[in-house]
C-alpha cells in the first residue's frame, strides 16, 4: 500500500517550466543553507536577528512507491509531468524506482491547502521526545515562518547525540535520497501514523526494520541542507502535517 507524505491535492498536468525551475532551486538551495529542515525549529526566526537553521522546501508532498507502480503512473496519478519527478528526485532511469522508495511530487501552489494545525479527532497516539539524553531546546517551531508553512520542529543538539524512535512501528524509509533532508529516517505507525527524522550524521535503521519506542535509530549531525547540527522532526497523520507539540510530552518531561 502506498503512503503519501504530505498529503496536499494534486495538481493540474500543465505545468509552467519556470515554476519546475523555481522548485528546483529552491530545494537545491535548501542543500546549501538549512538554516540561513526542513526541519528547522525557529518559526519565522529562533530570535531576532538569527536566521533559520535551513530555507523552506517548495510545496509537495512524499509519496511511498507501491509494487507495480511506475514512474509514469505515479506522475500521472498526481496530475504531475513525469519529467519533474525525475529532476526533483535526482532519477536517471525510470527503473530505479522501485517498490518502497521514497518519492518528493511538487504541487502547483494554486492547489497546495493550507496544512491543518489541529490535532486529529480523539487523543493523538502518545510519542515519546526523540532526543531524550539532552535537555531539549526547540530551535524551530512548527507552523508559519517566512510567509510559508514548517512543517516539523528542530532540536538543535551536538553532533553525534542519539536519535530514538519515538513510538513502536516499522521504518518505511532510511536513506538520503530527498534532498535537503540529509540522511532520513521515516517510520510508520499505528493509526496511519508518521513520524520523519531528518539530517543525520548516521543511521543506525534499515528499511523494512520494526522498531520499539526508545530504540536508537539515528545519529544528530547536520547532513542535507543544514547549517548547524540538529534534528529535524516531523509528524504526520491522515496525509497531514501536524505539530508534534500536539503528539509529545510537555516540553518540560524531557529536560
Amino acid at each position: 500500500m502506498s503512503t503519501c507524505w504530505a498529503g496536499s491535492e494534486s495538481v493540474g498536468a500543465r505545468r509552467r517550466p519556470e515554476r519546475l525551475h523555481a522548485a528546483a532551486r529552491a530545494i537545491a538551495a535548501v542543500v546549501g543553507a538549512v538554516s540561513t529542515m526542513a526541519l528547522p525549529l525557529v518559526g519565522v526566526g529562533c530570535h531576532a536577528g538569527r536566521p533559520p537553521m535551513h530555507p523552506e522546501t517548495p510545496p509537495g508532498h512524499w509519496y511511498v512507491v507501491a509494487p507495480g507502480e511506475t514512474l509514469e503512473l505515479i506522475a500521472r496519478a498526481a496530475g504531475v509531468p513525469v519529467e519533474d519527478l525525475r529532476e526533483l528526485n535526482g532519477i536517471e532511469r525510470d527503473d530505479q524506482v522501485k517498490p518502497g522508495a521514497l518519492l518528493f511530487v511538487l504541487t502547483a501552489p494554486p492547489a497546495v491547502a493550507p496544512p491543518e494545525t489541529t490535532s486529529p479527532p480523539g487523543p493523538p497516539p502518545a510519542l515519546r521526545w526523540p532526543l531524550a539524553i539532552v535537555p531539549v531546546v526547540i530551535g524551530s517551531p512548527f507552523g508559519g515562518r517566512w510567509g510559508k508553512q514548517h512543517e516539523g520542529i528542530d532540536l538543535p543538539a551536538p553532533t553525534g547525540t542519539p536519535v530514538f524512535a519515538a513510538a513502536d512501528g516499522k521504518v518505511v524509509y532510511a536513506g538520503n535520497g530527498i534532498r535537503g533532508y540529509g540522511n532520513l529516517i521515516v517510520i510508520k505507525h499505528a493509526g496511519d501514523l508518521l513520524t520523519a527524522y531528518a539530517h543525520n550524521s548516521t543511521l543506525l535503521v534499515s528499511q523494512g526494520q520494526p522498531v520499539r519506542a526508545g530504540d536508537r535509530i539515528a545519529l544528530v549531525g547536520q547532513s542535507g541542507h543544514a547549517t548547524g547540527p540538529h534534528l529535524h522532526f516531523e509528524v504526520r497523520s491522515g496525509q497531514i502535517p501536524r505539530d508534534p507539540m500536539s503528539y509529545l510530552p510537555p516540553l518540560e518531561a524531557a529536560r
